[in-house]
């Protein structure tokens, strides 16, 4: 049978790049992560500085796996390009002419390296799951068969850094290093205010460009991507839920903890939380933390995890997943790399 790689460039070949999902997971199963193409819209703000290229195999015409290429302009790592959007059939074969695809077009944009998968860089769904299938899919969270695992390291890529996920239970009463907590003079911790959103999306833009540019994968947002991102938590996300800390009115810290629902009831992913430089070393993390359980708490939320959190991340776990949270890993997600040289 005949097999061939197509980069997208009209209608008919967007609809195939769209119907690959369902070829890969059972009618009713396809994940939220594969729905992915209003990430190709002009409205999305992320396109302002970032080029793509979509591909899509096809054998005897029909879809049978796809590709995005990227390049971000405001990734500090200039030699970065990125791979993802990534579905295909258990085919070693087609697996590889698609991340070869990707890798070429990335090689003539300049990149030296590849790194994914991440749709479309790593502030948005980076990481391929390798453990943790038992869990159902969540919302701008990746999820993909088993079996991509070994298509993706039997095309010559390297593990590059892994991102896990760890339980988190609400507990009966406050841990007891949260109960009593020293006074900050001129804290005040308050929801996010949506109908506010060009002054808030500048301080979650504020917020991830100090407290979180020292994190692996960090690409700096834009005003627009903050925004964007805050419209699309204010359909889902209640404001109790997006706490930000402020002390003598100035931004100290962050926690957004993203609501689910699925077969197994209500469920809570904590999903972006830190303290700016400044203020760390002053235990305002669990100042943040005990309003955060208390209106959990309130809305029912008693089981989550947190993620997606790097490995090289020790201050975080060493602050707030171990002796907080308990340490227990329940997913991982892998980041693979490829040199293009």
């Amino acid at each position: 049978m005949k097999k061939e790689i197509v980069r997208v460039n009209s209608p008919g070949l967007m609809q195939a790049f769209s119907r690959v999902p369902s070829l890969v997971y059972p009618e009713g199963e396809i994940p939220p992560s594969a729905a992915c193409m209003d990430k190709f819209s002009p409205l999305n703000p992320v396109l302002e500085h970032l080029i793509f290229a979509n591909f899509v195999a096809l054998k005897d015409n029909r879809p049978v796996g796809r590709i995005t290429a990227s390049v971000d302009k405001l990734d500090p790592r200039r030699e970065e390009g990125f791979w993802g959007c990534f579905e295909c059939e258990e085919n070693p074969e087609t697996a590889e002419v698609l991340l070869d695809a990707a890798a070429y077009w990335l090689k003539k944009k300049g990149c030296s390296v590849m790194i994914g998968p991440a749709s479309l860089n790593t502030n948005e769904q980076v990481g391929l799951l390798i453990r943790g299938f038992e869990y159902p899919p969540l919302q701008d969270m990746p999820y993909n068969p088993p079996y991509y695992q070994g298509l993706v390291e039997a095309s010559g890529l390297d593990r590059a850094h892994d991102l896990e996920c760890f339980n988190w239970e609400l507990p009966m009463e406050i841990p007891g290093e949260m109960k009593e907590l020293k006074p900050i003079r001129g804290l005040r911790i308050r929801p996010v205010n949506y109908m506010a959103l060009m002054r808030d999306a500048g301080i979650l833009m504020k917020f991830h460009n100090s407290a979180m540019s020292g994190l692996w994968g960090h690409i700096p947002l834009t005003y627009n991507d903050a925004r964007g991102f805050m419209e699309s938590l204010a359909r889902r996300v209640p404001p109790q839920l997006f706490l930000i800390c402020e002390v003598e009115g100035k931004l100290a810290g962050l926690l957004l903890s993203i609501p689910h629902r699925n077969r197994n009831g209500l469920f809570v992913r904590h999903a972006v939380g830190g303290v700016m430089p400044e203020f760390r070393k002053r235990g305002i993390h669990l100042h943040i933390l005990k309003e955060s359980f208390r209106r959990c708490h309130r809305l029912g939320l008693t089981r989550g995890e947190g993620s997606q959190v790097a490995e090289s991340n020790s201050a975080v776990k060493k602050s707030v997943i171990n002796p907080i949270f308990g340490g227990e890993t329940i997913k991982a997600y892998r980041v693979y790399k490829k040199s293009l040289y």
